[in-house]
């Protein structure tokens, strides 16, 4: 079911040096600069981003920014409609059992749609299967890999800290993690 924060668009102006935007594997992006490069005798206009809080920079081509997912922050009822998803309840199990590499397969696909909704299942559906802290390591990564740059953009949007925000999002998901705490 697409939610608010699913349909979330590209950046409707150019990038502004200063402002902040979203990656979908990356998270939260400072736009440093739009510069021309050559490429095979073309030239492309690029946007210079720095991922914020890691010394990582990145350069997408301005006309592919919204084939790669670059969007605008959240806002605050997208930030809603994303605790809201992830308290929805669980959709049903499938009829038949997967196995755990088939599953775990599945759930890295869903992450590389990069649909918000997705990432959102995601998340909701690592914390209410393994709990807070997953027992496997892959589990653990593939859930620190989606978590992370969504509570880094919470973070920012709503002034709070990673872990508040990360806190947020767990809680949304497994309320009674959030009462046992």
């Amino acid at each position: 079911m697409p939610t608010a924060a699913a349909t979330t668009p590209a950046p409707a102006r150019a990038p502004r040096a200063g402002s902040v935007l979203t990656h979908p594997f990356h998270g939260p992006v400072r736009v440093l600069s739009t510069r021309t490069r050559r490429v095979r005798g073309t030239s492309t206009e690029y946007v210079e981003l720095e991922v914020i809080g890691e010394s990582m920079r990145i350069s997408v081509p301005l006309g592919r920014s919204e084939d790669v997912g670059l969007r605008d922050l959240l806002e605050e009822d997208q930030i809603m409609s994303i605790l809201d998803q992830l308290a929805q309840p669980s959709p049903p199990p499938p009829a038949r059992k997967e196995t755990w590499a088939r599953r775990m397969k599945q759930l890295e696909m869903r992450v590389q749609s990069r649909a918000l909704s997705e990432r959102v299942g995601v998340v909701r559906q690592i914390l209410r299967e393994s709990g807070s802290v997953p027992k496997s390591l892959a589990e653990r990564r593939l859930l620190r890999s989606v978590l992370a740059p969504l509570a880094a953009e919470i973070s920012i949007a709503r002034r709070i800290t990673l872990d508040e925000a990360r806190d947020l999002m767990v809680a949304a998901a497994l309320p009674e993690h959030a009462q046992a705490a």
